[in-house]
């Protein structure tokens, strides 16, 4: 028997190929009685390990059969293959991949065409990221909470699907005392951020083709979310003061759900007046439809306190409350929660079983301690003041810079600007970006916000984690591109 050897292979590997080889030309006849695994390893120069791996590999494949104290012996060749022949594999066509499900093919992960710009050397200043700086007192805070919970002898084990209840009592509280929002612990469902709480809501009330009213404009995976899942989505403009559901209503009729941002929406940064959020549940009890109530960045307002939410006014268990932690403490914290109402708690409980067993439960613990200590409240306060003198330092100075050229839609809360630029073409949004990029700034479209785009450029600046000097160095340059554009 030759010992070939391919030194992209195991030893073992080639042991086998050569013995199998040696079968398929006749050296090996059928019944034959091969060495020894401890004389074949002798040899050939190998461990007896070796040589076993090499017989058990042949035996797996139907070459060899072993007997009990009796040794090792080539099996009868399938029928039909002459002891000079190897046998041919059947070529057999198949598709180029397995088939999926219409949820997979709708489905579509996030560009990001800002990115795809080559930046400058020197400093960019990013205004296309909406990136929020950790607090290092609240990352210290966070890591002594930590430690604190790992010092236990009663550390918490496997997480709890609806939430740690100690997390649940906490966010009660907070709501009661900050947003004068009344619940029980037993309505709050803990889930890993906002884009989970958006997938269980449509998964539970929402069947393909189901109807579903969508701002315009809005974050695109709200209305990506829902036409992943096979949803037909709805159109809803969202004006100086809102979506205004009497001129939506022949539109909405026979949806099952409306999505809306009543208290700060984005990116548009306006808030919905109570009459109508009034409007709007009047509307969901009529038609037996449910509301999903998105409280995106409504915590970081400038001295403006937030109308009724919509969870408080409903009476009849129609709207599902959605919030994140994410943007309160820092991006990293994957965790948010929702306020179901009772009678749909345990199906969004079988729904989330499903999806996961529970989110994170060792952040859960962490960050209840947090809320009880009122490091949280502390936190966002400290947010808040600082990003109002950071979105003053922006605004004003592409105020001053562009005047009437620019409009900016209502910003009383949260950390980006929305910018109308009407004399600019949308067909130029592509070329500012350039130019102001060339010019040290990364700026973020809002096209793809947009359902149906409007015909003049659109910007989202994000300036949380940009300081006051830079975002007025950015505003300034920002003017400068446009400029050049507009010729």
């Amino acid at each position: 028997m030759a010992n070939r050897r391919q030194d992209d292979e195991p030893m073992y590997v080639r042991i086998a190929g050569s013995i199998r080889r040696d079968i398929d030309s006749g050296r090996f006849q059928t019944g034959a009685r091969l060495p020894g695994s401890r004389s074949m390893a002798v040899a050939l120069g190998v461990s007896r390990t070796v040589v076993l791996m090499a017989y058990d590999q042949l035996e797996c494949e139907g070459y060899l059969g072993s007997q009990s104290g009796s040794g090792t012996y080539v099996n009868a060749r399938p029928a039909g293959v002459s002891a000079c022949e190897t046998p041919v594999e059947e070529r057999v066509e198949a598709p180029e991949g397995p088939r999926l499900s219409r949820l997979a093919r709708r489905a579509v992960l996030p560009a990001v065409p800002e990115a795809n710009l080559a930046a400058p050397e020197g400093e960019v200043i990013d205004l296309a990221q909406p990136r929020v700086k950790s607090d290092p007192r609240s990352l210290k805070a966070w890591m002594q909470n930590l430690m604190a919970l790992l010092r236990r002898r009663d550390a918490p084990d496997f997480p709890e699907l609806q939430g740690a209840i100690g997390l649940r009592r906490a966010v009660a509280g907070y709501l009661g005392v900050e947003r004068a929002i009344e619940v029980d612990p037993d309505d709050i469902l803990i889930v890993s951020g906002a884009q989970q709480a958006r997938d269980l809501i449509a998964r539970v009330l929402l069947d393909e083709g189901d109807g579903v009213g969508v701002e315009e404009p809005c974050h695109w995976s709200v209305r990506h979310t829902y036409e992943a899942l096979g949803a037909r989505i709805v159109p809803c403009e969202v004006g100086p003061h809102g979506m205004d559901i009497d001129l939506h209503a022949s539109a909405l009729d026979g949806v099952r759900l409306v999505s809306v941002a009543p208290s700060f929406q984005f990116p548009t940064g306006v808030v919905m007046p109570e009459e109508r959020r009034r409007a709007l549940l009047k509307w969901a009890y009529a038609h037996d439809a449910c509301l999903v109530e998105d409280d995106f960045d409504c915590e970081h307002r400038f001295g403006v306190r937030a109308p009724s939410s919509l969870w408080s006014l409903d009476r009849h268990g129609r709207v599902i409350h959605v919030s994140s932690f994410a943007r309160s403490m820092f991006p990293a914290l994957q965790l948010g929660y929702m306020l179901v109402p009772r009678a749909l708690r345990e199906r969004f409980l079988a729904v989330k079983w499903l999806a996961d067993r529970g989110s994170i439960s060792m952040q859960q613990h962490v960050l209840a301690s947090c809320i009880a200590s009122g490091q949280y409240l502390r936190d966002l306060r400290r947010i808040a003041l600082r990003l109002a003198p950071r979105h003053r330092a922006l605004h004003a100075t592409l105020q001053a810079r562009l005047g009437d050229a620019m409009e900016v839609t209502g910003s009383v809360a949260g950390g980006s600007l929305f910018v109308h630029l009407p004399r600019l073409p949308r067909s130029a949004t592509g070329a500012l970006m350039a130019e102001a990029l060339v010019r040290g700034v990364r700026i973020r479209s809002a096209e793809r916000f947009h359902r149906l785009p409007p015909d003049h450029v659109t910007l989202v600046l994000s300036y949380a984690g940009v300081s006051e000097a830079s975002l007025k160095r950015a505003a300034a340059r920002l003017a400068e591109a446009y400029r050049a554009v507009a010729g």
